[in-house]
């Protein structure tokens, strides 16, 4: 079970962090103070830190670097209720993994507790992949030199042994040059490819503001010209980054609870300001009361969704009403 410490000077802080992490199964514990906290990093150990940055006593970059002169392999994620630039820069120069700013917000939290986790659980397999690399080369080592000593009278085939161990430790140095690189390459198209998705919604937004704005504003000269340039740009731009998403691959799904209708509510209100709506289209909806939290990566349930919402107005090419409904339904209720 994953392991968690929360470090804050507020208690009701620290009560909502626990009970929101023990709720998806981390085991929490918690310190008030400076103080607290290294007792509890002196005496355990933990997967991932949450500590506030402005502490009563002291800051939370000093509990910061002792946690990592402790362990450097756990994740530590700033909080603070005062955003701000350099003291974000300043806490990952120590060492921070994540910086959030309160309020936060449950998914959020969750999701950078995840992410946190998940980086040191990479942190130990890359050590651990270290640690037996070391020992295959110490091993191939003293077997170079077991076989050296056996045949060094023999100068023929010490020569061979000599372009063996040479070999060996060619195609060695080579294997470990192509994990690194592979590794960096990854690391470099994960995070183009996370980039690409957060920004693909936003696009979305002010390409379907802009539509509207050319369709209801009457403008000439040269704002007409100016906003029909925004509006083709940002149609190719989202051109781009789909076909940049299609290049990279599905990215990893990161799923977590998502309340289905509010998702719904957004991508509606997107959709009545698409021009493939426009006024043709009417809009109703239909949700069932007290509807259960769905598990679900947040960036892919929008995509489908959006998907399935385009193509049913897509299809209405003489217009007409789209009706959206959403039910609870369990596994013994038919389909309807």
């Amino acid at each position: 079970m994953p392991t968690i410490l929360v470090v804050d000077d507020e208690e009701s802080i620290r009560s909502i962090f626990q009970n929101i992490l023990e709720a998806e199964g981390y085991d929490v514990a918690t310190a008030g103070d400076a103080s607290e906290a290294r007792d509890r990093l002196s005496t355990a150990r933990f997967d991932v830190m949450l500590a506030d940055l402005m502490l009563t006593e002291e800051s939370g970059l000093d509990i910061l670097r002792f946690a990592a002169r402790r362990d450097a392999e756990m994740s530590v994620i700033m909080v603070t209720g005062f955003p701000d630039l350099a003291t974000a820069v300043e806490s990952l120069k120590q060492g921070a993994y994540d910086y959030i700013s309160k309020p936060v917000r449950r998914q959020a939290l969750l999701a950078a507790v995840g992410r946190a986790y998940e980086r040191k659980q990479l942190v130990a397999e890359k050590r651990r992949l270290e640690k037996e690399n070391a020992e295959y080369q110490k091993s191939l080592e003293r077997r170079v030199e077991e076989r050296t000593y056996e045949l060094r009278d023999s100068e023929q085939r010490s020569r061979e042994l000599f372009q063996e161990a040479q070999q060996a430790y060619e195609e060695l140095k080579q294997a470990q040059e192509r994990l690194i690189r592979s590794e960096r390459l990854a690391a470099i198209g994960e995070l183009a490819a996370h980039v690409a998705h957060g920004i693909r919604n936003p696009l979305s937004a002010i390409s379907n503001s802009v539509g509207v704005l050319r369709r209801d504003l009457e403008l000439e000269g040269d704002d007409r010209r100016l906003l029909e340039v925004v509006y083709s740009e940002s149609q190719r731009l989202a051109g781009i980054i789909t076909d940049f998403l299609k290049y990279a691959g599905p990215r990893p799904i990161q799923q977590s609870p998502q309340q289905l209708t509010e998702i719904l509510d957004d991508l509606l209100l997107l959709l009545s300001q698409d021009q493939r709506a426009g006024d043709r289209v009417s809009i109703e909806r239909e949700y069932e009361e007290e509807l259960p939290l769905v598990n679900a990566d947040a960036v892919q349930i929008r995509d489908a969704v959006w998907n399935l919402l385009v193509n049913a107005v897509e299809s209405m090419t003489s217009g007409g009403s789209l009706h959206v409904r959403v039910r609870h339904v369990s596994e013994a209720d038919p389909p309807s």
